[in-house]
């Protein structure tokens, strides 16, 4: 797959939160990053239409967005904006203006998807937090959804009513957890195995382990420099983790397509 295309089509990863304020869209940026550091072709869309961030944290324009394209106003072709060898689609740029029928925009994704996917490994889509309409359509998009879980009661329940609500309409749904805020790695651990502990009580699930993105200064300065991660220190130990975590989901996308190739015997 690496530098080849070796996938009959991309690895979709959806990033969810049970609540905003998680840090879901700083997740997906590095992440998104860390994969194409490793030589992958990577492609981003920041499907949260009312609060699009991604464009702002890497501190880009947004040239065109597919509530710009529904519109008629610019065409298909000019909505993936090459950031630094990393493709971006925005979602809407212009939350305060009259929406669309959810319907519509996830046709139109749709469509934005199989355009990716003949010259991307990755797609990446970072969702609205909760359970919206946008959401479930990202996670029956994806292939793994992966669940932003932070040490905090509220946050545990709202995931924990996400997934829930997923187990009802598909089972066998592939969920990876990525801690964030973690103090250590030995917390993070600890908070994973406890949303674990409870999907399992109650619904005899459990999520993979992605990995943890500790609370960080490094964290906060970067978004607030509206840099990514590798961008405003190349050298710290800190991107070790987001490394981590992206060849965790190199596994995941290399088990996948030995699954698709079973199913196409």
């Amino acid at each position: 797959m690496k530098n080849q295309g070796t996938f009959h089509q991309p690895f979709i990863l959806a990033v969810i939160s049970g609540k905003g304020g998680v840090g879901k869209s700083m997740t997906s940026v590095n992440t998104a990053e860390s994969l194409k550091r490793a030589g992958y072709r990577v492609a981003l869309i920041d499907a949260d239409l009312g609060l699009s961030n991604c464009a702002t944290m890497m501190n880009e324009t947004v040239e065109a967005s597919v509530d710009e394209w529904i519109r008629g106003d610019c065409s298909l072709e000019e909505l993936p904006q090459n950031c630094n060898g990393l493709t971006l689609i925005t979602g809407s740029d212009e939350p305060a203006r009259e929406r669309f029928r959810p319907e519509l925009y996830m046709d139109a994704m749709d469509q934005v998807i199989l355009h990716l996917a003949a010259d991307h490994d990755f797609i990446i889509i970072d969702t609205p937090a909760g359970i919206g309409e946008i959401t479930l359509w990202a996670l029956d998009r994806a292939h793994l959804g992966s669940i932003l879980l932070v040490d905090e009661p509220t946050a545990i329940s709202d995931v924990y009513r996400l997934c829930k609500y997923v187990y009802s309409i598909d089972p066998e749904y592939r969920f990876g957890g990525i801690v964030n805020l973690a103090e250590s790695e030995k917390s993070a651990g600890s908070t994973h195995k406890r949303f674990n502990s409870i999907l399992n009580y109650f619904l005899k699930k459990k999520t993979g382990y992605l990995g943890f993105i500790p609370e960080s200064e490094m964290i906060r300065h970067a978004v607030k420099q509206q840099r990514t991660l590798f961008q405003d220190d190349p050298t710290s130990k800190l991107l070790d983790e987001f490394q981590f975590i992206a060849q965790n989901i190199i596994g995941y996308a290399g088990a996948t397509k030995k699954d698709l190739a079973k199913v196409n015997l």
